[in-house]
């Protein structure tokens, strides 16, 4: 599978590039990075050199246009428009930003500080949380991936809450 990773010079970009190397069925077709387009994933990321020794940052999103599954590692309120245009091509996106995590833009508003960037967008991702989610996961087109800290309370408290 043709893989883009958007965001791929920051932290989550380059442990996804990382875990995408050794996985079987993924492969990484695109890596933006705006600030780094055109320097080698390799130069930025040594560790990443065997894995990919061609493999450039590219600016933009038509690197991404040609992949199939699209990860977007953007800090929050970067990641919606983005995620709405490669859904819109045809691409399943797993956002790991908080833009659509949250399905209310009044609360998303309260959290990040700001008017959500894509409100139309707001309730339409799965929530990424396997353990709750499974079956809706397996047919997802778009997912919010969870944070840490709501994946460990949620892991903890739902059980609970599922028995009432």
């Amino acid at each position: 599978m043709r893989v883009g990773v958007a965001g791929a010079s920051g932290y989550v970009g380059g442990e996804l590039l990382r875990l995408c190397a050794s996985h079987p069925h993924l492969d990484v077709a695109a890596a933006t990075a705006e600030r780094h387009a055109g320097e080698a994933v390799a130069r930025r990321t040594p560790s990443l050199a065997a894995a990919y020794p061609d493999l450039h940052y590219a600016a933009g999103t038509e690197a991404l246009e040609s992949c199939e599954l699209v990860f977007v590692a953007l800090p929050h309120g970067h990641s919606a428009a983005l995620v709405g245009e490669l859904h819109a091509g045809g691409a399943v996106v797993i956002d790991l930003g908080a833009d659509l995590r949250l399905a209310d833009v009044a609360t998303w508003a309260t959290w990040y500080g700001g008017p959500h960037p894509a409100p139309e967008l707001v309730g339409t991702a799965v929530y990424g949380l396997v353990e709750r989610h499974r079956e809706r996961l397996r047919k997802a087109a778009m997912i919010a991936v969870p944070g840490c800290y709501p994946t460990a309370a949620i892991l903890a408290m739902g059980p609970l809450c599922a028995a009432g």
